[in-house]
């Protein structure tokens, strides 16, 4: 009975480390075979979601992937589809791109983790500057925004 009893709770706690490690490197089930088509998804994502939303064209577009509009104000999203964190970069190219557009309400949406230095980092610059907000949608929100949560 012991032997069974050690062996059951040996399985258990494999089948959990397995979840827990599976939970940290799978963010979101969001899956695109490029940056465009990741661009694509969320648009449609954002729209069944019951947003005003459009894709820019895809190349000079000044780092704005996404424009959302929400309560009278426009959002302009960069979008990163990543299989690693994103950095600080994301968030200064999506800063350029409100300026370019005339919002101070950006954001950076990725599949993947924001780390706290980036989270970090787009507090400051709120603090800062002009802008009024930074929106930071990682894969975890794209999973809400799949179920028709309104995220931003």
């Amino acid at each position: 009975m012991t032997v069974k009893l050690f062996v059951c709770a040996s399985l258990t706690l494999i089948f959990f480390i397995i979840l827990l490690k599976n939970s940290r490197r799978k963010v979101s089930e969001i899956r695109a075979q490029n940056g465009q088509q990741f661009e694509i998804l969320l648009c449609e994502l954002f729209k069944k979601a019951g947003y005003k939303v459009r894709t820019s064209k895809f190349s000079h577009d000044f780092g704005a992937d996404l424009l959302i509009e929400n309560g009278g104000k426009l959002i302009v999203l960069q979008a990163k589809y990543y299989n690693r964190p994103i950095d600080t970069d994301a968030v200064e190219e999506a800063v350029v791109a409100g300026t370019i557009y005339g919002t101070g309400y950006v954001g950076v949406v990725t599949n993947n983790e924001i780390p706290e230095r980036v989270k970090e980092f787009a507090k400051q610059f709120e603090a800062k500057t002009f802008v009024k907000k930074i929106y930071l949608i990682d894969g975890r929100a794209l999973e809400r925004l799949k179920r028709k949560e309104r995220i931003v």
